[in-house]
């Protein structure tokens, strides 16, 4: 395990390669994207490219959507609508794809999208499949949010067929913001089948593998979180594109952007980071960050020190203080709820999710994973000095 040299973001991320200087790619992307790097980004190229590419679709569905956003209610999917809609004044259908456990200050964000002006899809998922899923996931592959990333990503596909919207806007590029294959690629601009696969979170485990008779999960369940036929997307036309790696994704400006619109933080912080901003519409992405954290030793709050530090908000000092402080913290309110909503008791959720701990990054002590007073995991001191001193 290293760490990155100018960031804090452990090797153990997945599909984050470090180069020869020890830094990682996604700061190596940051660089690209301010123009700090041998090969930036020429992004009036690509602003040009995008505004190509929604003028020939504009003004020609027959119900007046001119593209189709998938929203959560959060401040990237407010600021996707506020760019489409005001700035390139398009008329966007928005579909949401109901969250495992809704917080009240996301309901409420959600209806300040709305209120924006815009068509609002809530699609409600059949409760019995979905929660079936949840239970599942978190045991097969350790994340009860499995269901979720698939929902997310197919059902808009699935509207976006039957309206005939050609064009499906998402937000922040991940290959661009967070490293990985084919940042610089052309094909890192779409979302499709394949970018599905492979960076979707669906971590091996397939649609077609929840279909069981034990489960009481049929394959008509299974239909609307598999991905369309792809003569009906090649019928209608579409694609899926990323916001981010036509224009610079800048998320200090864009909260404050979305805040001026309406748009609510929480009133404290996220349970598993410093931060008061991300993933609020869902007590369940507190544990999906957490199961992060034990699988590969960083969290949610690694995620929001590396932003930070790579816009200058914060130093590496800083960075370093408050990964200590926050990340991997247990996160207890948002296991109770979850514990209780799937009547679940708290020593069976801990024994699944021990199953997949990294033994080789935290304390063990007589077979058993070290706690600290607060019930967290103890990273081993040799992985916390190297983050000091990467």
């Amino acid at each position: 395990m290293k760490y990155c040299k100018q960031c804090v973001m452990p090797d153990t991320k997945p599909d984050l390669p470090f180069d020869e200087s020890n830094v990682c790619d996604a700061c190596r992307n940051f660089e690209r994207k301010q123009g700090g790097h041998a090969d930036p980004i020429d992004w009036d190229a690509r602003k040009t490219e995008f505004e190509n590419i929604i003028n020939e679709h504009k003004g020609k569905n027959p119900l007046g959507y001119d593209c189709l956003i998938p929203v959560s209610g959060g401040k990237d999917s407010t600021y996707q609508v506020y760019v489409m809609k005001e700035i390139y004044g398009l008329k966007p259908l928005c579909v949401c794809f109901e969250p495992t456990l809704p917080t009240e200050v996301g309901r409420k964000n959600l209806n300040m999208l709305n209120r924006l002006g815009v068509d609002l899809i809530h699609f409600k998922r059949n409760p019995i499949v979905y929660e079936k899923m949840v239970l599942e996931g978190l045991k097969r592959v350790g994340d009860q949010e499995w269901p979720n990333h698939l929902g997310i990503f197919t059902v808009p596909f699935h509207f976006a067929v039957k309206f005939n919207i050609p064009l499906v806007i998402w937000g922040e590029c991940p290959q661009t913001e967070y490293g990985g294959p084919n940042a610089k690629a052309s094909d890192a601009s779409e979302l499709n089948k394949r970018w599905l696969n492979d960076f979707g979170g669906l971590i091996g485990n397939r649609p077609e593998d929840m279909v069981s008779d034990e489960l009481g999960i049929t394959q008509d369940d299974m239909k609307i979180y598999t991905w369309p036929e792809e003569e009906d997307l090649e019928r209608v036309g579409i694609k899926g594109l990323f916001l981010g790696y036509f224009h610079k994704w800048d998320v200090p400006k864009q909260l404050e952007k979305v805040i001026s619109l309406g748009w609510s933080t929480r009133l404290n912080r996220v349970e598993t980071t410093y931060e008061d901003y991300e993933n609020i519409d869902c007590y369940s992405m507190h544990i999906h960050d957490y199961l992060k954290y034990v699988k590969f030793g960083f969290g949610r709050a690694t995620d929001d020190a590396c932003r930070d530090l790579r816009n200058n908000i914060i130093d590496r000092d800083q960075a370093l203080r408050l990964v200590e402080a926050y990340d991997g913290k247990y996160p207890i309110e948002a296991v109770r709820r979850f514990c209780e909503y799937f009547n679940l008791e708290q020593n069976e959720f801990d024994k699944i999710v021990d199953g997949f701990t990294n033994r080789a990054l935290f304390e063990m002590k007589d077979g058993e994973f070290v706690r600290d007073i607060d019930y967290s995991l103890v990273m081993k001191k040799k992985y916390r000095d190297l983050r000091r001193n990467p």
